[in-house]
């Protein structure tokens, strides 16, 4: 909002005394002329007023003010930094010893090109009073400004260090938090494509051993179906062989076979051993991939969320008076009944 208010509502007489010749501005100070952006009626709407009916313009008053505006250039390659900022301020009426408490007349940034029309030709001007009649004054003022700029021009970069990302204040928290969100992803993505490639390589190695110990299982099962057959078989044959005339040789091969078959019998549990070891390997291995991913997603997750804010000094070098000087600020003369009143005719635009 612009901090210049609409003028109290004075007499014909007072208001009259406004000149149709522009008083001088002091050798070697800028002289600005402010549009007259607002209608008539546009100013009561700017004031918060309705129009009322009775209303008669009395054309434009200008009223001198202080204009001050200075960009500041923040340039800085580790965060990617290029940003302007400007500060404006409008000072009307200020204090005659030239003291502006500049805060206090904070305006939006006006463009140069806003400056460049001329007067209107049939507008009256108000006198130029202490200090704004006074080229040392207005110059110790100007040096104030700049310094205030100095003191007070400041911006913030949003950082998240870990992930190197960072913001100036051009970029909303929302899309820097964005930002920092598609980065914490790709990392994580990364992270977990080589994890996945890790675990599938000791897997596969598991599984691999897995399935030739299941085949060596089913070769281990089968023989030792056959060893108990032929033990079966040569247990008939020595029943019948006591009936009969007895063998030696028989004795010696149900030995060999039932040896073969407890052999046999071994190789089996052994497999069935390793089988079950590799499948506790497997299930372990599987348990430690999901903790891998849990924690990499956990971690890259609180990654995401590391922003700090980091403020930014500009160096007295990064600073560039705009323009400052004197300012002629357009007021609509307003005549309601026997009063007038005096509404701004500008306003800085957004």
């Amino acid at each position: 909002p612009l901090p210049v208010a609409a003028k109290p509502a004075v007499s014909a007489t007072t208001a009259s005394q406004g000149s149709a010749t522009r008083p001088g501005v002091p050798a070697g100070v800028a002289e600005y002329f402010l549009p007259n952006n607002l209608t008539f009626t546009q100013a009561f709407e700017a004031d918060g007023r309705a129009f009322p009916p009775a209303a008669f313009s009395q054309g434009l008053l200008y009223r001198p003010v202080i204009l001050a505006q200075a960009s500041t250039r923040f340039l800085n390659r580790k965060y990617g930094l290029d940003y302007e900022l400007s500060k404006t301020a409008l000072v009307p009426e200020p204090d005659r010893r030239g003291l502006v408490r500049w805060e206090d007349y904070a305006s939006l940034p006006i463009s140069p090109q806003a400056l460049t029309r001329p007067p209107d030709p049939r507008a009256r001007f108000a006198t130029l009073e202490a200090p704004l009649n006074d080229a040392k004054a207005i110059s110790a003022m100007q040096k104030d400004f700049v310094e205030w700029v100095y003191r007070n021009a400041q911006v913030t970069v949003r950082a998240n260090e870990t992930l190197k990302q960072y913001a100036g204040p051009q970029i909303s928290a929302a899309d820097f938090r964005k930002q920092c969100a598609e980065a914490a992803r790709q990392g994580r993505d990364a992270e977990l494509h080589k994890i996945e490639a890790s675990f599938a390589t000791k897997l596969r190695t598991l599984k691999d051993r897995l399935k030739r110990e299941e085949r060596e299982l089913k070769q281990d099962e089968a023989e030792l179906t056959q060893r108990k057959w032929e033990e079966g078989s040569t247990h008939l044959e020595n029943v019948a062989s006591l009936i009969g005339f007895g063998s030696k040789r028989r004795l010696t091969t149900s030995v060999t076979r039932r040896r073969l078959t407890a052999q046999a019998k071994a190789d089996v549990e052994e497999s069935e051993e390793a089988i079950q070891d590799f499948e506790q390997q497997l299930a372990t291995l599987e348990a430690e991939k999901a903790a891998a991913l849990e924690e990499v997603n956990q971690r890259w997750g609180e990654v995401a969320n590391e922003i700090t804010e980091i403020p930014l000094t500009p160096l007295k070098k990064d600073i560039l008076l705009d323009f400052f000087g004197v300012a002629w600020m357009p007021f609509h003369l307003v005549k309601i009944g026997e009063q007038i009143e005096e509404l701004p005719g500008f306003r800085p635009q957004e």
